[in-house]
């Protein structure tokens, strides 16, 4: 009859082998679990919380902006290089909401964002009335437009230019660059055609976001999740265009991604996440760099590589943005004129992060810096939501010699001029961090401590019977050895006939 002694071993062993294996079967069914659960309240169905959260965002957004400041406006025009100083940032609360939201049986909806605007004094530097020289963007958008035609043209513009008291540098205040202002040029430049019966489809404001505030960037289709979470979030179309007809060639005409602020869930690592931007008038790719955690909540941080701007020669893909096609500029630049009605605009990243040297070394007053400059997307991995952004672009133009307009007589060659860069960020607030982990991640550390804690309670049950075994045997082989000691003969036959 066995033993109480090997009865309970025997007992514990079946327990450690249940516990260990009921952890593991439970590794599937808790995975298939948050899987089923994700399934269910992911997808923007109308009415769910992340409907709610979608169609109009609790978490706050802020619009920041940095100016840059001519100092030696004087100098510019007689060649010399420029030098400029920061001044910023001019804080705006940026208020999203979706609308005209509209739902098809193929699982996509399509929706307009209304954008508004509110100047935030106490998160800002000074007051929008606060100027700075900048570039006359109307100026030079005239000038190169004009580059090619005859002399007596370009005399009757430098004649209007002189009349008009506008420069090429311009003193400007915060408000009128960024939201618009009645420019002379552009007034005089109707007047002027109206009087030979020409007419100028273009209004004589100007701003670099001009009637944007209060305002929707178009009409977009993504994935809504209701059918399949595959493609959650992707664009469709956008403005009814699958494609887009800026750049010169399919790649990179194509819409990829979503708009940066959902993404399918159970996202992998090793892929590009893609963001469309109507700002820059492209798809973008982000790459992972690191886990962050955020309000103690675990994410994964994509970032804005360099070579997303590359030149072709380091990035080939770039070339379909070369516009004219084959007019390729140094690295870090984009040339969004072709969506921007032909106005000189130069994108990149901020103070020239990740540009050529010499196009940096041409202005004085940058400095790049990766951890201040540089988009980044934390994202949750389990749910694609995004939970920490910040987008950071800098508004450019260009500067050249053009034959027969003063103010660029004295350019020696072309510089690439900064206007001001922006910060566009959201950080999951305080109550929405708390909701989600009450919600997700406190259900997650729980699946995880049964289940491990039912592994590593098995392994150790397991292993102690083991212990037990193999000490019990270690024991019963001493003992033995103790017998045979004890019942061999102190005097061996072999022995005792040596010694007689």
């Amino acid at each position: 009859m066995a033993s109480k002694k090997s009865v309970g071993l025997i007992l514990c062993g079946l327990l450690g082998v249940a516990f260990l294996v009921t952890g593991c079967v439970l590794i599937h069914v808790f995975d298939e679990l948050a899987h089923s659960e994700i399934d269910d309240n992911l997808p923007l169905k109308p009415g769910s919380d992340s409907y709610k959260n979608w169609q109009s965002p609790k978490t706050p957004i802020y619009f920041q902006v940095w100016f840059f400041d001519i100092v030696n406006p004087l100098e510019v025009l007689a060649g010399e290089k420029p030098a400029v100083i920061q001044k910023g940032p001019y804080t705006y609360r940026e208020h999203r909401e979706k609308f005209n939201i509209t739902y098809y049986d193929n699982g996509t909806l399509t929706y307009l964002e209304n954008r508004s605007f509110n100047f935030d004094r106490e998160m800002s530097v000074g007051s929008e009335n606060d100027t700075f020289n900048t570039i006359s963007l109307p100026g030079l958008t005239i000038m190169e437009m004009l580059k090619w035609e005859l002399q007596a043209i370009k005399w009757f513009v430098n004649l209007i230019l002189k009349e008009t008291g506008e420069n090429l540098i311009q003193e400007l205040s915060v408000h009128d660059l960024m939201w618009g202002y009645e420019d002379p040029l552009l007034k005089a430049a109707k007047k002027a055609a109206a009087e030979f019966k020409i007419h100028l489809n273009f209004s004589d404001m100007f701003g670099l976001f001009y009637n944007q505030n209060n305002s929707n960037d178009g009409l977009y289709q993504i994935y809504s999740g209701m059918k399949d979470l595959d493609n959650f979030g992707n664009i469709v179309s956008w403005n009814g265009q699958t494609e887009l007809n800026y750049w010169t060639n399919d790649s990179a005409n194509m819409i990829n991604g979503t708009d940066g602020t959902i993404y399918p869930p159970f996202i992998d690592l090793k892929a590009t996440k893609y963001l469309f931007s109507s700002d820059l008038c492209r798809s973008l790719g982000m790459t992972y760099t690191k886990g962050v955690s955020v309000k103690s909540i675990d994410l994964a941080r994509f970032v804005a590589p360099d070579i997303m701007f590359g030149n072709v020669s380091t990035n080939p893909y770039n070339a379909g943005f070369c516009t004219p096609s084959g007019n390729c500029l140094p690295s870090g630049l984009l040339n969004v004129s072709v969506c921007r009605t032909g106005a000189p605009v130069i994108m990149s990243m901020p103070h020239f992060l990740g540009c050529d040297p010499e196009t940096v070394n041409a202005i004085r007053g940058l400095r790049p810096n990766r951890d201040e400059h540089q988009s980044y997307i934390d994202i949750e991995p389990m749910t694609g939501v995004a939970m920490s952004v910040g987008k950071r672009l800098q508004i450019n133009t260009y500067l050249e010699f053009i034959e027969g307009f003063d103010d660029l007589k004295n350019i020696k060659k072309p510089i690439f001029m900064p206007v001001m860069w922006l910060n566009e960020s959201a950080l999951i607030s305080d109550q929405d961090a708390g909701d989600f982990k009450s919600q997700v991640v406190d259900k997650i550390t729980l699946t995880k401590a049964v289940k491990f804690g039912l592994i590593a309670l098995g392994a150790v049950m397991i292993l102690c019977v083991i212990l037990v075994l193999v000490a019990t045997k270690l024991k019963t082989c001493h003992n033995a050895k103790v017998v045979d000691d004890e019942n061999e003969p102190i005097l061996h036959p072999h022995n005792a006939a040596v010694s007689t």
